[in-house]
């Protein structure tokens, strides 16, 4: 059964190795070395942890604290300046930022920096920036077919 994968390969070019997960145009796949060059590795895969029936885990990464921006912070913050009765550009001129950044910050158009959105929390007593923690749960990858991939397919078109 030439062309077959027996163990994991990579997603992207059917190599039998994998090296890590990594993202792809959101999605997350495992692959090989050198499909993982550039891309934004999201964990590295140890092949002495390689489990049952082709399942391969990946170490469970430590926890990671990142500030982001809250979803609604246009609204937050035009609530927040309005009922302070500041002008637009008042508020733009308080924080040293301009008036058109401000404007399409306040529309939604843009999102603040965690710098501006620190400042407009400073100035507006308000709530921006929220702290949140990620940990990255051990996963597993089995493999759930048996079809095979386009590298199988150009390995057997070589023959």
């Amino acid at each position: 059964m030439k062309g077959r994968r027996n163990k994991e390969s990579c997603d992207v070019c059917g190599r039998p190795e994998v090296f890590a997960i990594v993202e792809i145009e959101r999605a997350k796949m495992m692959v090989c070395r050198s499909c993982a060059y550039g891309k934004k590795i999201l964990y590295y895969l140890n092949e002495e942890e390689e489990g049952e029936r082709g399942e391969i885990r990946a170490p469970v990464k430590k926890s990671e604290e990142t500030e982001e921006i809250v979803d609604d912070y246009a609204k937050i913050i035009k609530k927040a300046r309005e009922s302070l009765g500041l002008p637009l550009p008042v508020l733009a001129e308080k924080i040293k930022e301009s008036r058109g950044y401000m404007e399409k910050i306040e529309r939604g158009e843009l999102k603040p920096t965690l710098a501006t959105a620190r400042k407009l929390e400073k100035e507006l007593k308000i709530k921006l920036i929220e702290k949140t923690v990620e940990v990255a749960p051990s996963i597993s990858h089995k493999k759930q077919s048996s079809e095979p991939t386009l590298g199988d397919l150009l390995e057997k078109g070589e023959d």
